[in-house]
């Protein structure tokens, strides 16, 4: 059922329900409104009759109704203390008017009643009161309801005729009123139906109404720029991969293809399976970084977030990065408060450090400095990563965490990096419910800064600070600034 037929049937119904309280209300009304005017026309013609017994001009003690022309069409009854009639008018007949119990209730004071016999053809309006000066007299005057009938027969018939032409009315206006209203959303519906992938760009008009409907528009047009977005996002994250993952693909099948070729001999299959083991450490390396992401996109990243003091944490993740420093010749300075603690996953913020780290050694330039600090700055945990390297391309730096984002440099330099591993750290921070930032330092290299939460808990590590440190030449690489220069100089 739709909306505007479910709007017509409220609207009949609502209407059906007011013509018909209305209608009882208007004819409860009109038939108080009418007997009160009645009553007041019978207490006048009571008041006329005393003043005409006070005169001694009705004659009191005849059964038989009056033939005096002043009284037709009146009905007026004066009765005994046990009923008697003592003065009757045509119209009223020679019975008494009144029962016994209603002669009782009368004889303590006035009473009004209503009363319909088989004997008389119209049903009538009595009042009856004790009549003064006339010995327990009493004194009934009364009048037809005919009126009072006639009006309501008329009223209900008014109802019936003109209630279901005024519904119909009503159901017929809510037609066109519903239709009216909705034209707007039928307009954005016709509009929403038109957009699909071919034209993702297209959006809906918002009317210049400022109502309900302007706002939905306005509602559904950011919610398209969020879907296009995440769309367009998908297609360059599923893009990307498929050209990260097709070279490393690509060697091992023809490295395979090689390898099962007849006639190898035991070195070239040894020297095949050496090419291959880098090349699926890649795709494993890979294939995580993305199940990561992945697992971001859809804030499903589990952590164990517990205080932890950071510099035995960065300690350790820069000792399993001693080799690759070697190699390229870098030295890996640490200056670290030993009392800075955050609450942390210690898995997923060594993977910060690894990222950053590995980061400024990729890009920092082979026989530089890489520092590494951890302070607390306005008492939030800081972790500064900088190397004296080129520094981030400038066109880059604001995109530096986005994915599958390379500088020219990382392009030439190495054929490894996806281009993952600022966003996988931009992910964890954030997970973390931190921030991080990049920008270029002055006078060369990049600086890349990750700021956590203060963690009010204080966690007493030092056995195990102290547990993590492996000896002097791991203490003398990492400790102090002083440190640094020793390892520099026997570098």
């Amino acid at each position: 059922m739709t909306i505007r037929l479910r709007l017509v049937l409220v609207v009949a119904l609502t209407t059906a329900v007011l013509v018909a309280v209305g209608g009882v209300a208007f004819a409860a009304s009109l038939s108080s409104g009418m007997r009160a005017t009645l009553e007041d026309s019978l207490r006048r013609t009571a008041r006329r009759v005393d003043a005409e017994v006070a005169a001694h001009r009705i004659p009191l003690g005849s059964p038989l109704p009056s033939a005096d022309p002043a009284w037709d069409g009146r009905v007026v009854q004066v009765l005994g203390p046990t009923g008697r009639v003592r003065f009757t008018t045509v119209r009223a007949g020679a019975g008494s008017l009144l029962g016994g119990a209603e002669l009782a209730l009368a004889s303590h004071g006035r009473i009004v009643v209503q009363v319909d016999r088989a004997t008389w053809r119209d049903p009538r309006l009595l009042l009856a009161e004790p009549l003064p000066g006339s010995g327990h007299r009493l004194l009934v005057v009364g009048a037809s309801l005919d009126e009072v009938e006639n009006a309501m027969v008329r009223v209900r018939d008014a109802f019936l005729a003109g209630g279901p032409l005024v519904v119909v009315l009503a159901m017929l206006g809510g037609w066109l009123l519903a239709g009216r209203a909705l034209l707007p959303v039928e307009r954005l519906r016709a509009e929403a139906a038109a957009i699909s992938v071919r034209i993702p760009d297209h959006r809906l008009a918002e009317p210049d109404t400022n109502d309900e409907v302007a706002r939905l528009a306005g509602t559904l047009n950011s919610l398209l720029d969020r879907l296009q977005g995440a769309l367009t996002r998908q297609r360059e994250f599923v893009a990307v991969a498929s050209h990260e993952l097709r070279t490393p693909l690509a060697v091992l099948q023809a490295e395979l293809e090689l390898a099962s070729r007849p006639g190898r001999t035991e070195g070239e299959v040894r020297q095949t399976l050496e090419v291959l083991g880098p090349r699926v450490d890649q795709l494993v390396r890979l294939a995580g970084d993305l199940l990561l992401l992945a697992r971001g996109d859809e804030a499903a990243l589990p952590l164990q977030l517990a205080p932890r003091r950071l510099e035995p944490l960065v300690s350790s993740s820069l000792g399993s990065l001693c080799g690759v420093a070697d190699v390229r010749g870098v030295v890996l300075a640490l200056d670290a408060d030993p009392e800075v603690t955050a609450a942390v996953d210690d898995g997923r913020f060594q993977q910060v450090v690894d990222n950053l780290v590995g980061n400024a050694l990729e890009h920092g330039g082979d026989g530089e400095l890489v520092e590494v600090s951890v302070r607390a700055e306005h008492g939030e945990p800081v972790l500064e990563v900088r190397d004296h390297g080129p520094g981030f391309p400038d066109d880059l730096l604001e995109e530096a965490f986005e994915r599958f984002t390379r500088g020219d440099t990382a392009r030439r330099r190495s054929k490894r990096g996806a281009g993952l591993g600022l966003a996988i750290v931009r992910l964890l921070v954030e997970a973390h419910g931190g921030t991080v930032t990049a920008r270029n330092m002055g006078d060369g290299g990049a600086s890349v800064v990750v700021r956590l939460p203060a963690c009010a808990a204080v966690v007493d590590e030092r056995a195990a600070v102290a547990h993590d440190r492996t000896g002097p030449d791991h203490e003398s690489l990492f400790d102090t600034r002083a440190s640094t220069k020793r390892a520099r100089s026997a570098t």
